[in-house]
């Protein structure tokens, strides 16, 4: 029944490529019918963690209700997706997580097939039995010959025309939509569901053999060496400033900030990495092992936390040349959450215990993320973009035009001429949406009081670019 309900909910608030108080509905919806048919014996095996993630995984759905930049609202519902299948799986250590990952692909047809699963009834029940899988198949059948054929039908006239389908109606589209959003949002429900009855049991691992210490150190103290050669030449460059890097690299600092930025953004990541398999060969028993895991990994650790700071130095200095973009915010949040991981690791590696680390590093991901939302990212990029141009004169006011509603506070500070260009730009990119596409933030006094008369002239051309 829940299954059922959460379908209808989808195929009328949810819609793949409209973001808004729809995708908010259906996620509460959805995180509510799991829960509430859960057995009770999840919530205690998980109390409290799962009242923690289901605070965590509800504010990340509502954000699209009150922000509108659609790439927030994106990275927060694949949060809120990995936050529910990490509660779910129940995971603990990396084997939870690499379940976690996968459960999305796999858990929506396990609970589909965990319909037709035949429990063992008393003899009389097979008649009864018989019929209801009758019935299930039955509807199954229809379901799928109306969806598929719905799009089908909407894809090619002359297959439409086999059915008499009026391609014409504006009716036919929307229905499949809505049937499409029905099953999808049905199956995950679904999914979630069969992942909290199962139930997920982690077996103990086997004795095994693990190599000499020398067998992962080796590997670790070389990246460990290579890490300080190479904040030792970062050190230089920070402080040597543009003469240096121009006479060194033949490129202005901000070449420079710009060049490295996305590589060690990928080299904290993949420490991330490095360290966990690492970890998984460390003998805890062993004095000599874990002093060699606390110095090693530790100080690669603490090594990827400078190097991270670099990054975000070199970012900040590039935003400094060329102003604040949707990709750069981002790129110092993921590093942000980097450190947050080292950190962790390095509590861990204090205690020589990773006992609840997978939970607490996804449960702070999941809150970073939500913090990242309310602090309004395309509002910062544009009160910082127009507060370089009040001190620079230089502003790329389409770019700011083509922002979310989230951003509309600050357009005011701009001079009429330029406001008319980032208005202009906005109206063309915000033009009438669906009740499912409503959020807060295009109804604040200041996204409604933009003009969508203006038009476009010179002054974009002029102050196009940064």
């Amino acid at each position: 029944m829940a299954v059922a309900a959460m379908g209808i909910v989808g195929a009328f608030c949810w819609r793949i490529d409209e973001t808004g108080i729809g995708i908010t509905l259906t996620g509460i919806a959805a995180l509510t019918a799991v829960l509430a048919t859960a057995p009770g014996d999840f919530r205690t095996r998980t109390s409290p963690y799962w009242v923690v993630m289901a605070v965590g995984i509800v504010g990340l759905v509502t954000v699209p209700s009150f922000r509108d930049a659609d790439w927030v609202c994106a990275l927060c519902i694949l949060a809120a997706i990995a936050a529910g299948a990490v509660l779910f799986v129940e995971a603990h250590g990396l084997r939870g997580l690499w379940l976690a990952a996968l459960s999305p692909a796999f858990a929506p047809f396990g609970g589909f097939m965990a319909l037709f699963r035949r429990p063992p009834r008393p003899p009389r029940a097979n008649a009864r039995q018989h019929s209801a899988l009758i019935l299930v198949v039955t509807v199954t059948t229809i379901l799928l010959l109306i969806v598929f054929g719905a799009l089908f039908a909407s894809a090619d006239a002359t297959f439409g025309s086999l059915f008499d389908v009026n391609l014409d109606n504006p009716v036919g589209p929307d229905l499949a939509a809505a049937l499409v959003a029905g099953v999808v949002i049905a199956l995950f429900t679904l999914g979630g569901a069969f992942l909290t009855a199962q139930g997920t049991r982690y077996p103990s691992r086997p004795q095994r053999q693990l190599p000499p210490i020398w067998a992962w150190a080796v590997p670790v103290g070389a990246l460990f060496a290579m890490f300080l050669l190479f904040l030792g030449v970062q050190a230089t460059a920070m402080f040597g400033g543009d003469d240096f890097v121009q006479k060194t690299a033949d490129l202005t600092y901000s070449e420079y900030a710009r060049q490295g930025f996305w590589q060690l953004l990928v080299v904290g990541i993949l420490v991330i990495g490095v360290a966990i398999t690492a970890w998984h060969f460390v003998d805890v028993d062993n004095s000599r092992s874990r002093l060699s895991a606390r110095v090693l990994l530790g100080g690669l650790c603490i090594a990827t936390l400078a190097v991270s700071f670099s990054a975000i130095h070199r970012m900040t200095r590039y935003i400094n040349a060329y102003g604040m973009t949707e990709d750069r915010i981002f790129g110092i949040f993921v590093e942000v959450l980097v450190g947050l991981v080292m950190i962790g690791f390095l509590v861990a590696g204090a205690r020589m215990s990773a006992a609840g680390l997978t939970r607490t590093l996804v449960a702070l991901g999941m809150f970073a993320t939500l913090g990242f939302a309310l602090f309004n990212p395309e509002r910062y990029i544009a009160h910082y973009n127009i507060d370089r141009y009040e001190s620079t004169g230089k502003v790329d006011a389409y770019y700011l035009g083509g922002l979310s509603a989230d951003a509309a506070s600050q357009f005011g500070r701009l001079p009429t001429n330029l406001r008319a260009c980032t208005d202009w730009h906005y109206a063309h990119r915000h033009g009438e949406k669906s009740w499912r596409e409503f959020s807060f933030a295009r109804y604040t006094p200041s996204a409604s009081q933009i003009n969508g008369k203006s038009y476009y002239d010179t002054n974009c051309a002029t102050h196009r670019g940064y």
